[in-house]
């Protein structure tokens, strides 16, 4: 960005939104954003790492874990990173790049607003049984044991639309997640 251009001024900061001018992108293995993040931000590096609730149903049980909102990255300052001779040497090796917005202004915008975004929501991600297209099985009701094509997912409400064929007529079905099983 050059000198000419005005710099945006945002609202007051979000919670847990650092200030900094000059944000970038550290690229690397996912599962690893976490412990990059707290590695990063014990030896002075500031840290954003945007989380969402991801929700698992396994075994009839609900579990809910905290995962990035964008796997594989870590969001820090730039010159504060470059410059740390404090980073130890394994959390270096874990970051695969460092990426450069072309415009800093542009990401530290979107940082903002995410960060905003968070302070006041919560990002869920839960999956039902699978996509639409997907094909599964009937568990319990009259069709039990029916094979059925998913059309609509209503995760709202834990329910799926789907497409079965019984007695040569094409019917849509409308179910809980729980009567409906991976084929």
């Amino acid at each position: 960005m050059d000198e000419s251009s005005p710099k945006l001024e945002l609202a007051p900061r979000p919670l847990g939104l650092p200030d900094v001018e000059r944000w970038a992108a550290l690229r690397m293995s996912a599962r690893w954003e976490k412990q990059i993040a707290e590695a990063l931000r014990n030896v002075g590096v500031p840290t954003f790492l945007p989380l969402m609730t991801r929700v698992v149903h396994y075994k009839g049980k609900r579990r809910e874990s905290e995962v990035p909102l964008f796997a594989g990255y870590v969001f820090c300052s730039e010159s504060e990173f470059r410059s740390n001779r404090r980073i130890p040497p394994g959390i270096r090796n874990r970051i695969a790049q460092l990426l450069v917005p072309p415009d800093y202004e542009v990401l530290r915008r979107e940082l903002y607003e995410i960060a905003e975004f968070l302070s006041d929501n919560r990002l869920v991600q839960e999956r039902l049984v699978g996509r639409p297209g997907d094909i599964v099985r009937v568990k319990s009701g009259m069709f039990a044991g029916q094979s059925a094509v998913i059309r609509k997912l209503h995760p709202d409400q834990r329910r799926l639309t789907l497409e079965i064929t019984f007695i040569g007529v094409r019917l849509e079905i409308e179910l809980g997640e729980d009567q409906v099983g991976r084929l």
